[in-house]
């Protein structure tokens, strides 16, 4: 069982789509709901994950079924630009909220069912832009920097129960928000990559698919950016 947050997004989407053929997939959303509540090998849930609350909800769904095998990976993101003299207090919260705390209520809630198992992974998606740093995303660069302290943690603390926790660092992908942006934009993007082009969703799905396999893949920070 793969259980993605942020499914819906125009990564997410794309994502889910290739990874049902590697393991059932609980996809989770919020404000924005597939065009398919159900599909083979997936089951939506709707769930606001900013609180506590529903995140249990996801969980306590999860106790009734025997699954041997939990992979939990966070795709769930926002991001607001603005400049740190110019951030308001109440998008700090919501965005280091959502991006950041909504994982540790996760990962609080089914590590005890991955210890009983004795099997787990953790996959967080953190970003170039957001590690690096970029003008004017202050709390997103922030939430994601965050995530990779807070994978660490796990795969240290947990490794002994076959839980691993690893770190997904992506560029830029041939998605929707990429096609969004102005052609000039966009050029400026390619320049700043080797090869030139935008990456394709499946370097992301073969690196999931290689860390549910690796079980001494641990406490790793893997680039997916063509080499930025």
């Amino acid at each position: 069982m793969i259980i993605v947050t942020g499914a819906s997004g125009g990564l997410g989407k794309k994502v889910v789509d290739q990874l049902k053929e590697i393991d059932s997939i609980l996809a989770i959303y919020n404000s924005s709901p597939p065009l398919m509540q159900s599909e083979e090998n997936v089951r939506y849930i709707k769930a606001d994950l900013s609180n506590l609350d529903g995140v249990e909800g996801v969980v306590n769904e999860l106790k009734g079924h025997q699954y041997e095998n939990i992979t939990f990976l966070n795709m769930l993101a926002i991001k607001k630009d603005q400049l740190l003299v110019d951030h308001d207090l109440d998008s700090w919260h919501e965005i280091l909220n959502i991006n950041l705390t909504s994982s540790f209520y996760f990962a609080k809630l089914i590590l005890p069912l991955m210890m009983k198992a004795q099997w787990g992974r953790f996959i967080f998606l953190s970003s170039t832009g957001g590690v690096e740093g970029d003008i004017g995303t202050v709390s997103y660069s922030t939430s994601k920097t965050a995530l990779i302290g807070f994978s660490k943690v796990i795969s240290k603390e947990y490794s002994r129960f076959n839980i691993t926790s690893n770190i997904l660092s992506l560029g830029t992908f041939d998605t929707g928000l990429f096609h969004n942006l102005d052609k000039k934009k966009q050029d400026e993007i390619l320049q700043n990559i080797p090869s030139r082009k935008a990456g394709n969703i499946s370097n992301i799905t073969n690196a999931i698919d290689f860390i549910i396999k690796s079980d001494y893949v641990n406490g790793s920070i893997i680039n997916i950016d063509g080499g930025v």
